[in-house]
């Protein structure tokens, strides 16, 4: 059996927190913000990776690239950049042979959704790829297709994530031993306890476990009271809610149409060129995009229910 393409998807690199604000004792300080800005990705690496990696649009209307985040919110660090380019050295060492005295111009295709963090993740991780390439220059960038997000990630509204968290919680407040105590102290941790109706809201773990992340990437503490133990349980149950809602076909997967659509044609295209010319197929996304894929290829029956951490690849 001969190997005769490559499509791999992976999560983009680390970040500044995309949500300001938890309840009422985790929030984002002007003292956070400075921080974060201090993190981000820096101009001189912004230029030396645009210089690389050119950005087009999927047509000549395409939108500027999107945030992703009010700045400094949801932006791509220094740190994010330096990891994914260490990833890209890594993988071209892992197919260094399946693309031995290749033009890597005519054997690589690669795409993004029109995100910020999710392009720069790309430049950075294709700049790795390509690092003892003389043919990747100012003069003869590689190139990178964005796309509209809806196109490599799950489209809800926000009344389906609203139900499919609201439907998690009983499952688990009914199946799972612990969760009722995890809830309770978390929502003491983020001071919701005694606001009204606390007994029955819905504590947002995903948007909880996004900013967690965050700190623990860059070792700040957690918020007064949150122990590493509470930490780990909560990633752990908001994966769980995650992989619930995305593999559900009357919920999270059918939000998922037109990415699985996009995905199809991605490999389509790459069947029809390989082996004599598309050899591999790299795709800049985000968390969601790696968990609703799992689910939609039924891979989460044997991977067991793991959080995407920053670049993680499928």
């Amino acid at each position: 059996m001969e190997l005769v393409h490559v499509l791999a998807v992976f999560r983009h690199g680390d970040r500044s927190p995309i949500t300001g604000a938890v309840g009422t004792m985790l929030k984002m300080s002007e003292g956070d913000t400075a921080y974060w800005i201090s993190q981000l990705a820096s101009e001189a690496s912004r230029r030396r990776l645009n210089a690389l990696v050119a950005v087009h649009g999927s047509d000549s209307d395409a939108p500027p690239p999107m945030p992703g985040g009010v700045w400094p919110k949801g932006h791509l660090t220094e740190q994010g950049v330096a990891d994914m380019e260490r990833r890209g050295r890594a993988f071209r060492r892992r197919y260094q042979v399946f693309l031995a005295n290749m033009n890597i111009h005519d054997v690589v295709y690669a795409t993004s959704t029109n995100i910020r963090r999710t392009i720069l993740s790309a430049q950075s991780f294709l700049a790795g790829l390509c690092h003892d390439i003389d043919g990747l220059t100012s003069d003869n960038p590689f190139v990178l297709h964005t796309v509209d997000p809806k196109e490599l990630t799950p489209i809800l509204t926000g009344h389906d994530y609203r139900q499919g968290a609201q439907h998690a919680r009983e499952v688990a407040l009914s199946t799972l031993s612990g969760y009722k105590a995890l809830e309770d102290a978390v929502k003491d941790v983020l001071g919701i306890r005694g606001v009204v109706n606390w007994a029955s809201c819905n504590v947002p773990l995903y948007l909880l476990r996004e900013v967690l992340d965050c700190l623990q990437a860059h070792q700040l503490p957690l918020p007064n009271g949150m122990t590493s133990v509470m930490y780990e349980s909560i990633v752990h149950h908001a994966a769980w809610e995650w992989y619930m809602f995305y593999s559900d076909a009357q919920r999270g997967q059918r939000g998922f149409l037109l990415a699985m659509r996009t995905f199809q044609s991605l490999l389509s295209d790459a069947v029809e060129m390989a082996p004599q010319r598309r050899r591999l197929t790299l795709v800049s996304a985000h968390d969601n995009s790696l968990v609703a894929l799992v689910c939609a290829l039924q891979l989460h029956h044997s991977s067991g229910i793991i959080a995407p951490s920053y670049g993680s690849m499928l």
